[in-house]
């Protein structure tokens, strides 16, 4: 029979194809490695918005306003308010019906789109009138040279208040291993035993009699005598059943844990002064 206490202790030999040690080393690298990349990809971040405000207003215009997006014109254009659902459809693009637009309007969007000196030579795009295609190009020009302005300022801001940094002060990595091996040996019989009993069984009947009489000068008589007899066989079977089961078992529990605990700090890449 197997011994379930011998299976359990060698199942608990196979601990090392878990690989834990592997799987520590791993969550510690990676973690450190999320961590580095976390600060690569702020420092970057901060790096190009220095670079950005490093340029001048026009500069910056210049190389950005045609990569503003036709949805934040679109969002520009509602904001302005005080146009005429026609002209407004127009200058989406949701309609080309006939659109015009007064002097009260056009006063609107050239304030709405004003650049600053500093920016370079700029034209009033709105005219009062019908609105065609080359106006329709010309208002959301400007449109996207006022929003790369309003951009740069907010750049300019966030450098004077500085750049957030987040950065790990402390913390824990931690893995658990929890082994469980268990063996299990089990048993069992049956047996069936059968049983043959015969018996015999007799019984019998018996009679007699008779009579007489004188018949003339002769005398008669009569009289007889009888009887049987039986015997009976019988089978009977009896069956029983036994089970015996027998379990023997044995559980293995290994338990390991590692805890690092750590602290980042900024090493200075070179010395003041240089």
């Amino acid at each position: 029979m197997a011994n379930g206490a011998t299976q359990a202790v060698e199942n608990a030999t196979r601990l090392s194809e878990i690989g834990f040690p592997e799987f520590t080393a791993k969550l510690i690298t990676d973690t450190f490695g999320a961590i580095t990349a976390s600060y690569l990809d702020q420092t970057a971040q901060y790096m190009a918005v220095v670079q950005a405000v490093s340029q001048t207003l026009q500069d910056y215009i210049n190389n950005t306003a045609d990569d503003i997006s036709a949805d934040e014109i679109g969002a520009f254009l509602l904001g302005i308010g005080g146009l005429n659902d026609d002209a407004l459809n127009f200058l989406l693009g949701d309609s080309t019906a006939a659109a015009s637009l007064n002097t009260t309007e056009v006063a609107t969007i050239n304030n709405a789109v004003v650049l600053p000196p500093v920016a370079g030579p700029s034209t009033a795009p709105a005219s009062s009138g019908s609105l065609t295609n080359s106006k329709k190009q010309n208002i959301a020009e400007a449109i996207a040279r006022r929003i790369a302005n309003n951009k740069y300022d907010l750049l300019q801001t966030m450098v004077r208040q500085g750049v957030l940094r987040l950065y790990v002060d402390n913390g824990v990595i931690e893995t658990r291993l929890t082994f469980t091996a268990y063996g299990e040996a089990v048993s069992s019989s049956a047996k069936t035993k059968r049983e043959r009993l015969e018996s015999n069984f007799t019984s019998g009947f018996g009679a007699g009699g008779g009579f007489g009489g004188i018949v003339g000068n002769t005398i008669v008589g009569f009289g007889g005598a009888g009887g049987f007899g039986r015997s009976k066989s019988s089978l009977t079977v009896s069956t029983s059943k036994e089970n015996h089961r027998d379990v023997s078992g044995s559980r293995v529990q290994i338990f390991g844990r590692v805890r690092l605990s750590f602290k980042t700090d900024l090493l200075p890449l070179a010395s003041p002064g240089t």
